[in-house]
């Protein structure tokens, strides 16, 4: 979850400094949730995923056996 989510927060960070008027645009022209969400959308839920996701893994390597 927070490689993967990083990796699309990334993608959209490019999006938005080299074509900025694209953020408004559906992420993929597949008209099916959660495909047709847009960019900055996908975005922030990507960041949401990826704090989740590091929280979640340092919970986990924390704990000791």
């Amino acid at each position: 979850m927070f490689v993967f989510g990083l990796l699309v927060w990334f993608y959209v960070i490019v999006i938005e400094l080299t074509y900025p008027d694209w953020l408004s645009d559906p992420l993929t022209h597949i008209d099916f949730p959660p495909f047709n969400w847009r960019v900055d959308v996908t975005g922030m839920i990507a960041f949401a995923v990826a704090a989740l996701g590091f929280f979640v893994w340092r919970l986990k390597g924390t704990r000791k056996k």
